[in-house]
């Protein structure tokens, strides 16, 4: 049976409310994985760790096929079709073909393992390799099965999995840590969550989701030929997004100094990317993007421009705040949580903050490009891909890990600027120096109140919680000054069908 608009509105709201509580508690679960995980290994083990798991990465670069994407964009059309046997041979072909291109690159990794390993110092860790592929397989095709769930509105099972999986993680960690076991332990509590999950998953598949149709499913030629199409144009923009990843910085700064340099990088950038994915912008994406093409068609240029201007302050208006807080309590944050390690890196931490405050208007420029249909420049754009690559053997060289920090970052400032200058008269930032300066003055003299702070707190722990609740305070106080609220927001917020956004928009934003 088809899902007419109201049925999809409805089972879009039903699962957003899952979405909103499981992820925040998913989040706090990933933060005590973390700290368990720095906890339990060694800065060479953790390196080992993260060099391990930035093979995920490498093999979209080698060969994604687009396959997460297809699903992503022609899954939910098939559903909402009612072309569920059209779906799930969709899905078991993506499947297999992902499964068959890891099978070959893993092997031949194995079968070149020396004259490559040694390249990424891993030569003794082969038999940790070998147990690590199976955790790779399994994440990959759990990818695409989450993909299929979540496309027919079945939130509620995938997050709640996924808080879960970070539940085990933690136990499991925490196991590591009382009995002074190490990586291969680590490694195997993964695998054993990953199992335990994919199970579950395809459990969930085969009872919730229809299989059977009424309909031929049988894909045409022509649709073939469009699958394959989107297929193909996402292979080559996976490889570009995978290369710009800075999980890929970790071979090239493996091959220039040790796996504990690696270790310090991806700690930084993992709590980095932990902290980015608790702002509000992650959390509204779903609902945003929607009635953002839902109703773009419709709109002239500025009415475009004003959804783009809410969606860059509102970005801005937090991370603001979490790099003021990680330049005054960074050190404090790594000693309380992290026991120290990685200390002498805060500053490599902040910096990448840094970057990311910068490229904040990466999402709200991407969906001007894509209301625009313009896909060719988002491809194009990945061609600061080969820039990073060279800028890290170049910078890596001579600045250690900070190389790696000003090459992924300007690689992506390059990719933003670059998708910006085609839909710039969308998306200008014309009018917005007011609020800018406002912002940066607001958290300098913010700050000064911070400095005061830390010379009369005695403790870290008293001085981090006491910290991070005057930030929390500045943060409310930041969204009540009618100079700095993005009023525009309220011209986007009328036309979304979601009761909890324009209420939590309505308290933050009062009188916007």
């Amino acid at each position: 049976m088809n899902m007419n608009r109201s049925e999809v509105i409805h089972k879009g709201l039903k699962s957003g409310k899952y979405v909103i509580i499981l992820r925040s508690l998913s989040q706090a679960a990933t933060l005590i994985v973390t700290v368990l995980l720095v906890r339990a290994l060694s800065e060479t083990q953790f390196g080992i760790y993260n060099l391990l798991y930035s093979v995920i990465p490498l093999l979209s670069v080698i060969a994604s096929f687009g396959l997460t994407n297809t699903l992503q964009r022609y899954i939910p059309e098939y559903y909402s079709k009612g072309e569920y046997q059209v779906a799930n041979n969709l899905y078991r072909i993506a499947s297999l073909i992902r499964l068959l291109s890891n099978i070959v690159i893993l092997g031949l990794f194995l079968f070149f393992w020396n004259i490559i390993a040694p390249l990424f110092k891993l030569g003794e860790y082969r038999n940790y390799f070998i147990l690590f592929t199976l955790v790779v397989f399994l994440y990959m095709q759990r990818e695409l099965l989450e993909t299929c769930l979540t496309s027919y509105f079945l939130h509620k099972y995938t997050q709640a999995l996924t808080l879960i999986f970070a539940v085990i993680k933690a136990l499991g960690y925490a196991f590591v840590i009382l009995m002074e076991m190490d990586l291969w332990t680590v490694i195997s509590i993964d695998l054993s969550a990953h199992i335990f999950i994919f199970i579950t998953l395809q459990i969930i598949y085969g009872k919730k989701v229809p299989h059977k149709t009424d309909k031929s499913a049988t894909i045409l030629k022509e649709e073939k030929k469009r699958l394959l199409r989107y297929s193909m144009y996402y292979n080559l923009n996976d490889a570009g997004v995978g290369l710009l990843g800075g999980r890929f910085d970790n071979f090239i700064i493996v091959m220039y100094m040790t796996p504990a340099a690696v270790g310090a990088y991806s700690f930084c950038l993992r709590i980095s990317e932990m902290i980015e994915r608790i702002l509000p912008l992650n959390y509204f994406i779903g609902i945003l993007r929607p009635a953002f093409f839902s109703l773009g068609m419709d709109l002239d240029r500025q009415h475009v421009n004003k959804f783009y201007q809410a969606l860059v302050k509102t970005t801005y208006l937090f991370h603001a705040p979490i790099l003021v807080f990680l330049f005054m309590f960074g050190t404090e944050m790594i000693n309380v949580l992290f026991e120290g390690k990685f200390m002498t890196f805060w500053w490599i931490l902040f910096l990448i903050f840094l970057f990311k405050t910068i490229n904040a208007f990466t999402v709200p420029v991407s969906l001007v490009a894509q209301l625009n249909e313009r896909a060719d420049i988002i491809l194009y754009s990945k061609i600061f891909a080969a820039y990073n690559i060279f800028a890290d053997i170049i910078l890596i060289k001579h600045f250690g890990v900070l190389g790696a920090v000003l090459a992924t970052g300007t690689a992506h400032f390059g990719k933003n600027i670059f998708i910006w200058y085609f839909v710039r008269k969308d998306a200008t930032f014309k009018g917005m120096g007011t609020f800018f300066m406002t912002l940066t003055g607001y958290w300098i003299v913010f700050s000064g109140g911070l400095f005061i702070l830390k010379s009369v707190c005695s403790g870290q722990i008293l001085l981090l919680c006491a910290g991070t609740f005057v930030i929390i305070v500045g943060v409310i106080l930041q969204c009540k000054l009618k100079i700095l609220i993005p009023r525009e927001l309220g011209l986007l917020a009328k036309h979304i069908e979601n009761p909890f956004f324009n209420k939590i928009s309505g308290w933050l934003f009062k009188d916007w």
